[in-house]
């Protein structure tokens, strides 16, 4: 029997709580699991447990940046690929509004 891949999508932010804050969608041959972390350093240590876990991929949002994908990859032992989304040029500025403070 072939196991089912690992997918997960991390979102960030101060307000979720970690444990509670979190999906699972499954198909017969996908689990994606939306997973929340409230810090940079949360995310690289999940990052870490996830490819423990058998996980094959991370995507996190364009707000976690390059620079924090690639420490999450490190974290990985560089066996699970981390991207990153990230809004278009021509819609910054209405993505900008939308998540201002």
């Amino acid at each position: 029997m072939v196991s089912k891949k690992k997918f997960a999508m991390m979102i960030m932010g101060q307000q979720y709580q970690t444990k509670t804050d979190y999906a699972v969608l499954e198909t017969d041959a996908v689990e994606t699991h939306i997973i929340t972390v409230t810090s940079a350093e949360q995310a690289v240590t999940v990052a870490g447990e996830l490819a423990q876990a058998g996980f094959g991929a991370i995507e996190v949002c364009g707000a976690f940046g390059n620079e924090l994908a690639r420490r999450m990859y490190e974290a990985t032992d560089k066996k699970v690929s981390v991207g990153y989304v990230v809004c278009p040029d021509d819609q910054q500025e209405i993505s900008n509004l939308f998540w201002a403070e």
